[in-house]
């Protein structure tokens, strides 16, 4: 006996529904899955297409250190995605250079990298018996030269070349740097055999017993207020009892 038409319209229509449910079920998750795939599709070329590969390296900043040699260090390989490229690591290396103080590395897209330096700049030399070695104003050694530039301030320690960091280096910097303008530029020498025995040395012979860097804002305004008294040699290493003589 055959089903009233009825019934088989029902039914067909039922199974209609249950099919058109599933495919609104399945709808979303084939969304995700071609997101997915578009998404992994456009990372694939991101990281190894050739529409963002490195093709220049540009060096700024720079007037002692060579191009070259930053580039080297630098060890950017051309032709790499700039998705890939690690501009830390870059910075990292370059900073490594004695001459950089500091280094910022970017991405110039789509196919360059700019290397920014910031090189030390030189504000005092010791002479030792390999040439003039630079200091930069916290007292890092970053270059040696047969001949330093004019107008750097002699610095006296007790090894001939002081390494990076160098504390007696250090002490006599910051020494340096908290004097007023017009007191440093009368400033020929430094002596510093220990961090805590700084002493400099003026234009003319006379001489300043600093001892160590500490309380040095004070030790300078002191400095400062005597240096119109007919005395060879002032004693601020204790800047509430000063001695001149």
């Amino acid at each position: 006996m055959r089903a009233p038409a009825t019934v088989v319209g029902a039914q067909r229509r039922f199974v209609a529904r249950r099919r058109a449910g599933r495919r609104r079920a399945a709808r979303p998750l084939i969304l995700v899955l071609a997101g997915l795939i578009t998404l992994g599709a456009g990372g694939w070329l991101a990281l190894n297409s050739s529409l963002v590969a490195v093709r220049t390296i540009t060096v700024e900043g720079t007037s002692r250190l060579v191009v070259a040699d930053v580039m080297r260090v630098a060890a950017v390989r051309r032709g790499t995605s700039l998705f890939r490229l690690d501009s830390s690591a870059v910075a990292r290396r370059v900073a490594r250079i004695p001459a950089v103080a500091h280094v910022e590395v970017a991405r110039n897209w789509p196919h360059g990298v700019v290397i920014s330096v910031t090189e030390r700049t030189p504000v005092a030399v010791v002479r030792g018996p390999t040439g003039a070695v630079l200091l930069d104003r916290v007292g890092v050694a970053f270059d040696t030269e047969a001949e330093p530039p004019p107008g750097l301030v002699n610095v006296q320690l007790s090894a001939p070349v002081p390494g990076a960091g160098d504390p007696a280096a250090r002490a006599a910097l910051q020494v340096l740097g908290a004097l007023p303008t017009g007191v440093r530029r009368r400033v020929a020498t430094v002596q510093a055999p220990s961090p805590f025995a700084v002493t400099l040395v003026l234009n003319g012979g006379r001489t300043v017993v600093w001892g160590s860097a500490a309380d040095s804002t004070t030790k300078a305004a002191v400095l400062h207020a005597l240096l119109h008294r007919h005395a060879r040699v002032f004693d601020v290493s204790t800047p509430d009892v000063v001695v001149t003589r």
